[in-house]
C-alpha cells in the first residue's frame, strides 16, 4: 500500500513538472512580420519604406452575436487604427533607430490591398545638412 502511494506521488510530480516545462517553453510573442526597405538617393538623401500585412477579419455570417452594440457589423480594427498601430511598431523597430539616428520625417502613410505602408525620410544632423 505504501509503495503504491509513493509511486502515485512520483508520477504526479513528473506530470506536473512536464506540464510546467511545456508552458514555459512556449515561444515569445513576436511582432508582426514587417518589411523595412531603405534607399539612399543623390546628395545622401536617406529614404525608407516600412510595411506590415493588413489584417482583415475572416468573412462570417452576420448574426446577433457578432454585431457590435451599436448595431453595425463593422470590423473591430479599421485601416486607420491599423495605420496607427503600424506607426507605433515602426517607432519601436531598432532598424529605424539604426538607419535614422536623428529621427525621421513622415512622407506618406496608407493602407492598400494587403499592406499598411509608411514612407519617410531621415532627419539630418547640422553637420550633414552643411554638406
Amino acid at each position: 500500500m505504501r509503495i503504491h502511494a509513493v509511486f502515485c506521488t512520483l508520477i504526479c510530480t513528473i506530470m506536473t513538472i512536464a506540464s510546467l516545462n511545456g508552458c514555459a517553453s512556449r515561444p515569445a510573442k513576436t511582432m508582426p512580420m514587417s518589411k523595412f526597405e531603405t534607399t539612399i538617393k543623390a546628395g545622401d538623401i536617406r529614404l525608407f519604406s516600412y510595411s506590415q500585412p493588413l489584417f482583415r477579419e475572416k468573412a462570417r455570417p452576420i448574426t446577433a452575436g457578432n454585431r457590435r452594440e451599436d448595431g453595425t457589423g463593422k470590423p473591430r480594427e479599421d485601416s486607420e487604427s491599423q495605420l496607427k498601430r503600424t506607426l507605433h511598431d515602426l517607432e519601436q523597430d531598432p532598424r529605424l533607430k539604426k538607419y535614422c539616428p536623428e529621427g525621421y520625417v513622415l512622407i506618406d502613410k496608407y493602407a492598400v490591398l494587403n499592406d499598411v505602408v509608411i514612407r519617410g525620410e531621415c532627419r539630418y544632423s547640422p553637420e550633414q545638412a552643411k554638406k
